[in-house]
């Protein structure tokens, strides 16, 4: 962009404008994480759908928890991310009601649970860094 009243890119407005850093950095990092959330999705629907044969891998044989916490993901996920790729506020939230809902199911009967106890886990490490990214984001435009 040549300057800001440049009539080519006048139509853009704001969009126009060069980004902060740690801004984009926030929506790299949702696009990141709507990419993760994705192939969780991917896995959800696998499980499922019964693609994988065994015992550990038959959706019915999870427990009522573990069934749930993979029919909530397999259903939300996508749509957070969605919103995430957007870098929408609606896919934000929809993403943290999604990360919170998963992390209690999980926490709350961690038997049968186990695999999706990692994903949990990795969930809390992306609210945190998500928490993180945005705290930076904000002191940066207060300057």
């Amino acid at each position: 962009m040549s300057s800001p009243y440049d009539p080519i890119d006048a139509t853009l407005g704001p969009a126009g404008a060069r980004m902060p850093l740690w801004q984009s950095r926030v929506i790299l990092y949702l696009r990141c994480l709507a990419g993760f959330l994705m192939v969780k999705t991917v896995y959800s629907w696998t499980l499922v759908c019964g693609v994988w044969d065994g015992d550990t891998s038959r959706f019915e044989m999870l427990s009522l928890a573990a069934q749930s916490a993979v029919i909530w993901a397999a259903i939300m996920n996508p749509v957070a991310a969605v919103g995430l790729w957007l870098g929408a506020s609606w896919g934000v939230v929809l993403w943290l009601v999604t990360a919170m809902v998963q992390i209690l199911i999980n926490a709350s009967a961690p038997e049968g649970v186990g695999r999706l106890m990692i994903v949990a886990a990795i969930e809390t490490v992306l609210v945190a860094a998500y928490a993180f990214l945005t705290y930076k984001a904000a002191r940066e435009s207060e300057r």
